[in-house]
């Protein structure tokens, strides 16, 4: 009977472990897309200052 309480222990801890790393890893990819999302939006917006467009812009005036 140890046995399988050791391997109903030994799956729920596996399942427990991948669960925590899928939880982690969507949360670092879901603010990567918003900063990937707001650096494509200041780069294609040439009215915000600060941004490359802007300044190359400037540079060939």
């Amino acid at each position: 009977m140890s046995e399988i309480k050791g391997q109903l222990l030994g799956v729920l801890l596996v399942i427990a472990l991948f669960g925590t790393l899928a939880v982690a890893m969507k949360t670092v990819f879901s603010n990567q897309t918003k900063d990937i999302a707001s650096n494509v939006n200041n780069i294609v917006d040439p009215t915000k200052p600060n941004n490359s467009q802007a300044s190359y812009m400037s540079y060939l005036d």
